[in-house]
Formats: structure tokens, sequence, C-alpha cells
């Protein structure tokens, strides 16, 4: 499975897709070359989220469900089999949760458990063959394209785009990490206010999908 899911940038002028913050850091429009990267950065997002949600549609899946496969495709591709509760806080949910995910993963047959040989306490996740064959064939073709235009670049090229997008990466999970941080305090300020009525797509709503 190829990594297809991307975090999307926020859209405006910064360098990630904001406005220009405090500290003095330009905003991408102030520089012609940056807004052409952040411009490219959500086409990019925006374009990944496409197929992304193409396959997760044709699975069966949802958007967590992806994310948690990417994240065990990862860690298998590394040799260092994730945990379920490593998954769990990858995922930004509780173990409880985690445990749901990778139960339907399971029961579709994209993953399976193991014990840790070194640890029997620990429980493995494990890319499955028959998901790593149904993700060849859906990204088979895009795994071609995207190997077309990296020939287009040279080694120290790609060592630069690399570094650059680790780096974004790395950046866009911070901030993903304080914007969770504030809706859960807004979420904890709103049930310290009491109840509210549950909207239609709540999912303690009535006839809500469980």
């Amino acid at each position: 499975m190829t990594d297809t899911t991307t975090t999307p940038a926020p859209q405006g002028d910064g360098t990630a897709g904001g406005g220009a913050h405090a500290g003095g850091h330009a905003g991408a429009h102030d520089d012609p070359v940056r807004r052409d990267v952040v411009a490219s950065m959500q086409r990019l997002t925006t374009e990944s989220q496409r197929v992304a949600q193409a396959f997760a549609g044709q699975q069966g899946l949802g958007h967590i469900d992806l994310e948690a496969l990417l994240h065990v495709m990862q860690a298998e591709q590394r040799g260092d089999p994730v945990t379920s509760g490593r998954l769990g806080d990858l995922l930004g949910v509780t173990s409880g949760a985690a445990t749901g995910v990778i139960d339907r993963l399971e029961r579709a047959g994209h993953v399976h458990r193991s014990r840790d040989d070194a640890d029997r306490r620990r429980v493995l996740v494990h890319y499955s063959e028959a998901a790593r064959a149904v993700a060849g064939q859906f990204f088979g073709p895009l795994g071609r394209l995207s190997a077309t235009v990296m020939d287009q670049f040279d080694a120290a090229e790609l060592r630069t785009v690399q570094r650059f997008l680790a780096d974004m990466s790395v950046a866009m999970a911070e901030h993903a990490r304080g914007t969770g941080d504030r809706s859960a305090s807004a979420a904890a300020g709103a049930s310290a206010a009491g109840p509210s009525a549950p909207t239609p797509d709540s999912p303690t709503a009535p006839g809500a999908a469980r």
C-alpha cells in the first residue's frame, strides 16, 4: 500500500498554508516560491485524499481504519511491528478504540495479531498478505507514476525533497496535537456547562450509526 493519506494543509498564506505568525517569520504571500510550494502541497493533499477515499470506499474502510492500516504497514516495513497500544497513540485514540479499529481490520482480512516472541504480553499487529495483494493491485499504477516523477530528480534533489517533506510532516503533527488539545479543552468546558442536545450526526443521537 502506498502512503497517499496526508494531513490537509490549511488554506491561507502562511508557510504551511496559514498566515504570517508571531516571531517574524514571513508568510508565503511574501515570497512567490513559498506561495507556489504551499499551493502545490494543497493540491497534492487534495488529490491524495481522493485516491485514499477511493481505496477506502472499495474496501469498506473508514478514515481511521485507513490511517491505522497505513501505520501498520509502515511499521512492518521498518521491521518493527506496531503494538495495539502504540497504534492507539499514533491514531490519537484510547486503547479501547484502537482495539475496535484492529478488530474491524482483522475481520476484513487486512491485519492479523501475534504475540511478541520476546515478550508474550505484547500483542503485535501485522499487515496481512491479502491486504498487501489488494493494495498492490490498487496502488501499483500510482507507484509507477510516482517512480516516473522521481526519475526526473537526482539523488541530491530527492534528499532535499525528503528532508522538506519529513520536516513539514513534523510541523503538521505538532499543529494537529495543539489543535486536538484545544478541542479537548473546549469539549471539557462544554461538558462542565451542561449537556447539549445531540446533533443528527452525533453518535449519541437517536438512530445514529454505531
